[in-house]
């Protein structure tokens, strides 16, 4: 064969080759555009582990991406669109067929999960989730809880009946019983002369009838596990109680009327005494 036609050849397999070589280029990206990417859900806010204080809504903010929300039995039921079912603490709570739902949680730790579902209700495979976990509290999300005695002042002179006033701030009086790890709220525990006395679940004064003498009253913020506050918040106040401050005593008349009686008495005796000298 003369060397010229072997070049001849060589060009159309050249050709076949560079047009193979093209049509595999272009294939990869074609394939990739046509491939649907899957449905994704993500929570937005709040943060993990965030603290919702005085005993707020929890609003949740989500997001999805190749995936149409509506109403639940609004349309056929697809992959490519749906709702989201909300669940609290592992137990189905709501459904949101938009970007942000409003929860409302009772004081304690919640884990909230958002799964993705068709018109039906049935999960997409595979499964499609994002999870958050919040802290509930009816007392403020921040800040540090703190007490004063307002009244009676150090060292005062009481009467029997005696009223304590209090105040407390950053932190939520509640009934005891709710759920531990719950930041700032809880109750007080008072102790009279080192001894415990009552549980204040409010901020009304506590009303005392005391002996005479030395008396010391702590008030203490506890938790709703009836634990202390770490750091310890607490106040205490000494006083004296006289029986007498503060009281007005009644005036008696009853010895000045035995007086004007005997009087009255010996003037009838010196009447009579009289008229029978008389006669």
């Amino acid at each position: 064969m003369l060397p010229g036609s072997r070049a001849v050849l060589a060009r159309p397999f050249a050709v076949v080759l560079v047009t193979l070589g093209l049509l595999v280029i272009a294939g990869i990206p074609a394939s990739n555009v046509t491939a649907a990417s899957p449905p994704t859900l993500s929570i937005v806010s709040p943060l993990e582990g965030a603290v919702i204080g005085n005993g707020s809504p929890v609003v949740i903010v989500f997001a999805v991406t190749n995936f149409t929300l509506a109403d639940p039995g609004s349309g056929p039921s697809s992959p490519n669109g749906g709702h989201v079912d909300v669940f609290v603490d592992g137990i189905p709570f709501a459904t949101a067929s938009v970007n942000t739902v409003v929860l409302a949680l009772p004081s304690g730790a919640h884990a909230i999960r958002l799964r993705l579902v068709m018109d039906n209700g049935s999960a997409l495979n595979p499964d499609v989730t994002s999870s958050v976990s919040v802290l509930v509290t009816r007392g403020p999300a921040a800040g540090t809880p703190s007490l004063s005695l307002v009244s009676p002042r150090e060292g005062a002179l009481v009467g029997t009946d005696l009223t304590i006033s209090f105040r407390v701030t950053n932190f939520a009086l509640v009934a005891p019983g709710g759920p531990a790890g719950v930041p700032n709220e809880g109750h007080v525990h008072v102790r009279l002369d080192g001894i415990f006395y009552a549980e204040q679940t409010d901020d009304a004064p506590l009303h005392l009838s005391l002996k005479d003498g030395p008396h010391s009253v702590m008030f203490q913020l506890v938790d709703n596990d009836h634990d202390p506050l770490i750091p310890r918040v607490e106040a205490t106040v000494h006083f004296t109680v006289l029986a007498l401050v503060g009281r007005i005593i009644p005036f008696d008349a009853t010895p000045w009327f035995a007086v004007a009686n005997l009087f009255l008495g010996l003037a009838i005796l010196a009447a009579i005494y009289r008229r029978l000298e008389v006669h």
